[in-house]
C-alpha cells in the first residue's frame, strides 16, 4: 500500500465521481450527485464527502431499524460491517477513525497516539491512556486487550470474525487460545508483550505496514478475562465504551444505555450524543421504510437503502425525498461466490459459463436500478486505492452472452447444462430478487439453479462459512457481498482470495480459491512502496480473480438511504463503508 494510512487517491476518487454521474445521471427520470445539475435529472445529495444536519445537542433515544441480529456481537466474532460500526457504541480499540466525513486517518481511542513502527513493519508499540475503564468501573490494561486478541486464536470456539491477528501474531509452535493456554495466567501468547498495565509490543512475524488498522478494529477490543463466557460472551459484552447492554432479546431487539464508567475526556471518536439506543430487529423491508417515513424511527442500520416500492416513490416525489434523502456509493461489492471444490465448477469452462451468462443489467434492476448501483467487471470496488479499469468477460451492454457462454459448457463436458445449488439471504428482498434473476440467466444454457435461503445472522457463519458444508451440501453459487475490512486493498482482497486463509469454519473465502498468481499479487502489494509497483500488484491481483471465475462481480453497490426528521450528524466513514454510526445524534 502507499504510505500505509492513504484511502484513495484523486484520480480513483475521480473515477468514483464518474461512476456515481453515469450510473445515475442522464437519464429521463433519475440522477445524481451533487455538483451541477442534467436536465430532467433527480438532485440527490450523498453522505460520501460532506456532513449532514450537524448538532452537538445530548439527550433522546435513537431509535435504529436491521433487518436482523448482528452476526455476533462478541468483537472477536462479528464481521458484518454494520456490526462493526455498531460496535463503537459498546467498544473501543486502541486506534480508531477520525470523526469527519470521508476520513480514513486513525487516530488514537485507548492508545495515547497512533505509533509507527521502528523496523519496517515487524514491531509495534502501543501506550494506554489514563482513566479507561469497563462497565464495572474495572480499569482496561495492556493484559485486558492482549487477552481480547488471544481468543481470536482459539477458533474452535471464537470464529467468525477475521483473523489477521493470528496471520500476523502465529507463533511457533503454535498457540491455540487462551481456552487451551497451559500458562497459569491464559496469558501465554508470546508475540504480544505486556511489561506493565500501560504498554503493549506486537512483535509480528513478518513485516506489515497495515497492522494500525487491525488494531482499529474489533479484534482489538479489551475483554475481562474474568467476565469471559466464551461462545455464549455474545449474550452481554462488556462494555468499554459509551455504552452498555441494558435489554437483549436475541434476533428481536437490544436497548443500550449510557455507561457511567465511560470518561468523555478520553475519547475523542465518540460522541455519545443519545441518552439510550433502542435497536429493532428481524424487520421485513417495507415495514422499515414506512417506520422511519412515519417518524417511528430514525435510521436503518444495514445501510443497504430503501426497498424497490420506496425508491420508486421517492424518485418520483421531491417534497418526499428532499430533506432526508442520500444515494452514496458505498464502496461495497455486490458479487457471486462459484464453489470450486463443488462439481462441477470444479472445471474453469463451466465456471466461465457461470460469468458469461450472467446479465449484470438485470442485477442492477433487481437491486432497485441506477440509484441502487451500477454492473462490476472488477472485483476491486472504485472507491479503493489502485482500483483499474478492465473488463475481462465483455458482454454487450454487461447484459450477458448466451453464445459464449454455451461455448463454454461444450469445454467443461457439460453442453447440456447441468443442475447446482445458490444460497441467498432470505430476509434481504434485493438479494433473493438478484438470485432470482441469475437462476433466470443459467436457466437459458441449461444449468437448473434451485435457490436456498437462510437468515442473515447464520448465513456467512453457519453456511458460506465452513466448507465442508458448502462441499456436502452442493452449495455450487452464493450470493454475497463484500466491504474493505479497511481502507485498502488488502483490506478489501485478504480473507476473500487468498488461498493460504481457506478456513474450517469462519471462512471468507467461500470460494475456495487458491492461485499462486493471486496469492504472490498479494504479497507483492504489500511489499511495494512505490505506487507504480503497488498498481502493478493489485492489478494482478484483481485481473486474477476474475479471470478465475471463481467470483463474479456483479454489481458496484449504492445506498439510496432514508433517515428520520430527527436525526443529527450524517456522514460517511470510509473504515465501515456507511454512515458513522457514534456520530450520530437525535433531536428531541
Amino acid at each position: 500500500m502507499r504510505k500505509h494510512s492513504v484511502w484513495i487517491r484523486a484520480g480513483v476518487l475521480v473515477a468514483a465521481g464518474g461512476l456515481v454521474l453515469a450510473a445515475c445521471g442522464g437519464g429521463d427520470d433519475e440522477g445524481g450527485g451533487t455538483g451541477g445539475s442534467t436536465p430532467g435529472a433527480v438532485e440527490i445529495p450523498t453522505t460520501t464527502d460532506q456532513l449532514f444536519y450537524p448538532s452537538d445537542k445530548k439527550g433522546g433515544t435513537l431509535k435504529a431499524l436491521s433487518g436482523s441480529d448482528c452476526d455476533s456481537w462478541d468483537p472477536a466474532r462479528t464481521y458484518y460491517a454494520t456490526c462493526w460500526d455498531q460496535q463503537r457504541w459498546i467498544s473501543r480499540s486502541l486506534l480508531n477513525y477520525k470523526q469527519a466525513p470521508n476520513s480514513a486517518e486513525l487516530v488514537p481511542d485507548l492508545a495515547t497516539e497512533v505509533p509507527t513502527s521502528p523496523d519496517g513493519g515487524k514491531t509495534w508499540t502501543y501506550t494506554l491512556k489514563d482513566g479507561i475503564k469497563f462497565e464495572d468501573g474495572s480499569p482496561i490494561t495492556s493484559k485486558d486487550i492482549k487477552y481480547g486478541i488471544e481468543r481470536v486464536f482459539a477458533t474452535d470456539i471464537i470464529n467468525g470474525g477475521p483473523t489477521y491477528v493470528i496471520d500476523y501474531l502465529q507463533t511457533e509452535p503454535a498457540y491455540e487460545g487462551p481456552y487451551k493456554d497451559p500458562s497459569p495466567d491464559k496469558l501465554g501468547l508470546t508475540s504480544i508483550e505486556t511489561p506493565d498495565d500501560k504498554t503493549l509490543i506486537f512483535h509480528l512475524n513478518k513485516p506489515f505496514n497495515d497492522w494500525n488498522f487491525i488494531m482499529a478494529s474489533p479484534s482489538a477490543t479489551p475483554v475481562p478475562q474474568a467476565k469471559d463466557t466464551g461462545d455464549q460472551y455474545t449474550a452481554h459484552p462488556v462494555a468499554s465504551g459509551p455504552y452498555k447492554f441494558d435489554k437483549y432479546v436475541p434476533n428481536q431487539s437490544l436497548t443500550l444505555v449510557r455507561n457511567d464508567q465511560w470518561d468523555p475526556a478520553t475519547d475523542e471518536v465518540n460522541k455519545a450524543l443519545p441518552d439510550s439506543i433502542e435497536i429493532t430487529m428481524g424487520l421485513e423491508a417495507a415495514d422499515i421504510d414506512n417506520r422511519i417515513l412515519n417518524g417511528d424511527a430514525d435510521i436503518f442500520l444495514d445501510q443497504t437503502g430503501v426497498d424497490t416500492a420506496l425508491r420508486t416513490q421517492l424518485l418520483s416525489d421531491p417534497e418526499l425525498r428532499k430533506a432526508r434523502t442520500t444515494v452514496d456509493l458505498s464502496g461495497f461489492l455486490r458479487y457471486m461466490s462459484v464453489t470450486t471444490t463443488v462439481k462441477p465448477f470444479d472445471n474453469i469452462h463451466c465456471r466461465n459459463a457461470v460469468a458469461y451468462a450472467v446479465n449484470k443489467q438485470a442485477q442492477v434492476l433487481a437491486r432497485g436500478g441506477p440509484t441502487a448501483g451500477a454492473p462490476a467487471p472488477t472485483m476491486l470496488p472504485p472507491t479503493v486505492a489502485y482500483y483499474a479499469d478492465f473488463d475481462l468477460f465483455p458482454t454487450p451492454n454487461s447484459a450477458g452472452d448466451i453464445e459464449k457462454a454455451k461455448a463454454e459448457l461444450e469445454a467443461c463436458g457439460q453442453p447440456d447444462g447441468f443442475s447446482t445449488k445458490l444460497t441467498a439471504r432470505g430476509n434481504r428482498p434485493a438479494e433473493v430478487a438478484q438470485a432470482t434473476a441469475i437462476q433466470s440467466d443459467l436457466k437459458k444454457i441449461g444449468i437448473n439453479v434451485t435457490i436456498e435461503k437462510f437468515d442473515s445472522s447464520q448465513y456467512f457463519s453457519a453456511v458460506l462459512g465452513i466448507p465442508k458444508n458448502m462441499q456436502d451440501k452442493g452449495y455450487g453459487l452464493a450470493m454475497t457481498g463484500w466491504g474493505a475490512d479497511w481502507p485498502s486493498p488488502y483490506g478489501f482482497f485478504s480473507s476473500i482470495v487468498d488461498g493460504r486463509k481457506i478456513l474450517d469454519q469462519g471462512n471468507s473465502n467461500y470460494a475456495e480459491l487458491n492461485d499462486p498468481v493471486v496469492n504472490k499479487g498479494i504479497d507483492d502489494g504489500l511489499a511495494a512502496t512505490e505506487d507504480g509497483a503497488a498498481q502493478t500488484a493489485w492489478t494482478t491481483v484483481d485481473k486474477g480473480v476474475v479471470q478465475s471465475a471463481a467470483y463474479i462481480p456483479l454489481i458496484y453497490d449504492k445506498a439510496m438511504n432514508i433517515y428520520s426528521d430527527r436525526i443529527t450528524n450524517v456522514f460517511f466513514t470510509p473504515g465501515f463503508n456507511m454512515v458513522n454510526f457514534a456520530a450520530l445524534g437525535v433531536v428531541r
